[in-house]
C-alpha cells in the first residue's frame, strides 16, 4: 500500500517553459559571449534542446532531462575553450547564480510561477486521500518552497528536498531516501512523480514502490518516459491510477 508521494518540481508541479526557458536562453547567450561570438547562442540552444525563436523546450533534450553537468559537458565538447569555465564546481555555481537565477528572478517578478495544469486540484485530491506529500527537486529547496507557495500548494507538502539540502541530487538516491525518513515511510511505500531520466533514476536507485511519469506530450510519451507504464498529463491523473492499483491488489 502506498503512503507517500514525492513530486519533482519543474515539468511536474510547475510549467517547465514558463519557469526556466528564459534562463536557458540567457545561459546560451552567456556561453556565446564567453567564446567572443565564435559560437552563436543558437548552437548551444540546439545542444541543450531549446528553441529561442519558437519559445520551446525539447522535453527529451539535455535541458529538460539531463543534469547541469550534462549540459556543461556537451557545450564544452563543442567549444573546448569553455572547459576551464566548468572545471571548478564553485565557479560553476557562481555562474548559475549569475545567469540562471537572476533571469529566473526576473521571470518570477514578471509572470510569477506557472502551474503545470490544474496542479492545485490534483494535489488537493491526493492530500484529502491521506497521502503524505513532498517535493524532491534538483533545484534549490528555497526555490521549491517559493514555487509551491506561489501556486498555493506549499501548505500541503510535508517535506521539501533540493540539491542543496545535503543529500545529493537526482538520479542519486539520497534525497529520495531522506524524504522517506522525514515522512516516516519506506521507499516501497512511496510513489515518485517525475518527467526526466533523473527522476526515474532516483526512484529506481532508492527502490520506490511506483513511478508515474508526467508527459508534456500526453497522451504520447516524451523520450525519457518511453518505457514507463503509467503516465499522466498533470497531477489530476495521479489519484485515478493509485485507486485502480489499490483495487487490483
Amino acid at each position: 500500500m502506498f503512503k507517500a508521494i514525492l513530486f519533482d518540481k519543474d515539468g511536474v508541479l510547475l510549467d517547465l517553459e514558463g519557469t526556466w526557458l528564459n534562463s536557458a536562453i540567457a545561459f546560451t547567450h552567456y556561453l556565446s559571449q564567453r567564446t567572443e561570438g565564435r559560437h552563436p547562442a543558437s548552437v548551444f540552444q540546439t545542444i541543450i534542446g531549446i528553441n529561442e525563436a519558437g519559445r520551446s523546450i525539447d522535453h527529451g533534450g539535455l535541458f529538460a532531462s539531463g543534469s547541469l553537468r550534462d549540459q556543461f559537458d556537451a557545450c564544452s565538447r563543442h567549444a573546448p575553450e569553455l572547459a576551464p569555465l566548468f572545471a571548478d564546481n564553485a565557479k560553476v555555481r557562481v555562474m548559475i547564480d549569475d545567469v540562471f537565477l537572476k533571469e529566473r528572478e526576473q521571470t518570477l517578478n514578471t509572470i510569477g510561477s506557472v502551474p503545470n495544469g490544474n496542479v492545485t486540484a490534483g494535489v488537493t485530491e491526493l492530500k484529502a486521500a491521506g497521502y503524505k506529500l513532498g517535493v524532491l527537486t534538483n533545484d534549490s529547496e528555497q526555490s521549491a518552497r517559493r514555487g509551491c507557495t506561489d501556486i498555493q500548494i506549499a501548505d500541503m507538502m510535508d517535506v521539501f528536498i533540493g540539491y542543496d539540502s545535503g543529500y545529493g541530487s537526482k538520479p542519486e538516491a539520497g534525497g529520495f531516501l531522506a524524504a522517506c525518513t522525514a515522512l516516516g515511510v519506506s521507499p516501497a511505500e512511496t510513489v515518485m512523480i517525475g518527467d526526466t531520466n533523473a527522476d526515474i533514476g532516483a526512484a529506481k536507485a532508492a527502490g520506490a514502490g511506483l513511478f508515474i511519469g508526467v508527459s508534456a506530450l500526453y497522451p504520447e510519451r516524451t523520450k525519457p518516459l518511453e518505457d514507463i507504464e503509467h503516465i499522466v498529463a498533470d497531477t489530476t491523473g495521479i489519484a485515478p491510477i493509485l485507486t485502480r492499483l489499490a483495487h487490483a491488489s
